[in-house]
């Protein structure tokens, strides 16, 4: 069931209704679990795999227990170690015997999240709870895909709660679930095609360095638009989930990108593989090996193949690089005005860089990987003028469209950057409020990729 799907639409606004109507805070864990179960029933799992995700629960419920009553922290890395070992199973055995397993869908991330459960019981950051909340926690059906990664205990504390119907909670999460559909159906699904078309062996020069930027705001769009469906359904469930994406492409460091690209996974490494790890307590040296370990692990997180593990590495050594130059020339802290007029070149060069290192997350070898840039190298020796969309099979209009699909991006980032787009739509005059969403359905309609024929693209995370 894809989340583009009419199943999964009806689901999030049946489920809205059941528990809005089984409201009473010692009914809502099973009205939930209701919720669910249909939503597991409609993904129409592989037996093994739904058996997994059952024995993970009662694996996680039991491992919790234990570790919420005898503090021993051997017993609680061998407990939250088991997890993460049957996840390396899945991803990267076929590595090694060249015959890969089929993944249960949305592994990688509700196995953190009962890594999370496990680990945070033991430091007493969250409670351990009964089977149902648990399993409520770890089969959240919105986030289940592909995240975010929400932490357990604030879940717990909204599970809890009465659910009283809110008007401006249901608005908001349908407004950002909207947003959410037409960032996948308008922007990612028509800048993948773009970006295949330039990204062509048979192109070189601007042609590759534009399809670079293309896939840059594709992936982008297409992580921003799982997170914001997510996070809009399951408001308009009664669950306020953090953001998952805030404005990456406007940071002026890799350190502030990573604080606002996929928020809610570059925390759980921070939490439970930095911080343990020894974090910057350790003296210089001891915090820069941890960053690139837990790049590296992030790398390989994504995906068995080496390139990932590159990305990662990649993103790991130019962090450390970044934070030697920072303690070498503290530009915020010495002149801050020096500091305001290199922070929008500062942007500029970081967005390269991300975009660099994304050529390795996208190439499958090495080999490709390396064509692409030697294409994008060519660039200097290819005058800006000689650019032809024709020659990437593109007519003028669907490059001004593509360029309109980016500014529409950015400029969207930019604003919020400064205020809460949801709520200042949702505070909008009714008129032109309503006004906004036709000149949007129009757009989707319009622009959409989606009608018969069209095979809905899974959601790039997905298949993480």
């Amino acid at each position: 069931m894809n989340v583009l799907s009419f199943e999964f639409l009806g689901l999030v606004g049946l489920s809205s209704i059941l528990l809005w109507i089984i409201c009473h805070a010692s009914l809502r864990k099973y009205a939930l679990m209701i919720c669910n179960i249909a939503f597991l029933y409609l993904l129409k799992l592989d037996l093994i795999h739904l058996c997994y995700i059952l024995g993970l629960v009662l694996y996680s419920f039991l491992t919790g227990y234990v570790l919420s009553r005898n503090k021993v922290r051997w017993v609680l890395y061998i407990f939250a170690v088991i997890p993460i070992c049957v996840l390396c199973y899945y991803k990267y055995s076929g590595y090694f015997t060249g015959a890969s397993l089929i993944m249960p869908l949305g592994i990688s991330f509700y196995t953190f999240k009962a890594v999370s459960y496990i680990a945070d019981t033991y430091i007493d950051k969250a409670e351990a709870v009964n089977p149902v909340m648990v399993f409520d926690y770890i089969c959240f059906f919105p986030a289940f895909s592909a995240g975010p990664i929400h932490r357990a205990q604030p879940f717990f504390d909204q599970l809890k709660n009465r659910f009283i119907f809110d008007y401006q909670d249901q608005k908001n999460g349908c407004i950002q679930a909207g947003l959410g559909l037409f960032e996948k159906m308008v922007l990612a699904d028509a800048l993948s095609g773009y970006v295949n078309a330039f990204l062509s062996k048979d192109l070189t020069g601007w042609y590759t360095v534009f399809g670079v930027i293309l896939y840059a705001f594709q992936i982008y769009a297409d992580f921003d638009a799982y997170s914001n469906t997510a996070i809009g359904a399951a408001r308009m469930m009664g669950f306020h989930l953090e953001r998952n994406f805030y404005t990456p492409y406007l940071s002026a460091s890799l350190r502030e990108f990573w604080r606002r690209w996929h928020i809610s996974l570059s925390s759980w490494f921070r939490y439970y593989i930095y911080i343990p790890l020894g974090g910057s307590r350790k003296g210089l040296l001891h915090k820069w090996l941890n960053t690139v370990i837990v790049f590296l692990v992030s790398g390989l997180w994504h995906g068995s193949t080496m390139m990932f593990a590159i990305w990662g590495f990649g993103h790991g050594v130019l962090s450390v690089i970044e934070d030697a130059i920072r303690l070498c020339w503290p530009i915020k802290t010495t002149n801050r005005f020096l500091a305001r007029v290199l922070y929008f070149p500062g942007i500029l060069l970081n967005f390269i860089i991300v975009s660099v290192l994304w050529v390795f997350f996208r190439s499958s070898t090495m080999n490709e990987a390396v064509t692409i840039l030697s294409s994008c190298l060519n660039a200097f020796h290819m005058p800006i003028s000689a650019f032809k969309c024709t020659a990437a099979g593109i007519t003028v209009n669907e490059l001004i469209w593509i360029i309109i699909m980016i500014a529409m991006i950015i400029i969207t980032d930019v604003l919020r950057n400064f205020t809460d787009m949801i709520k200042l739509l949702s505070r909008c005059p009714f008129v032109l409020r309503w006004a906004v969403y036709v000149v949007v359905a129009g757009i989707a309609i319009v622009f959409g990729v989606y009608g018969p024929g069209y095979d809905p693209q899974d959601f790039i995370y997905i298949t993480f």
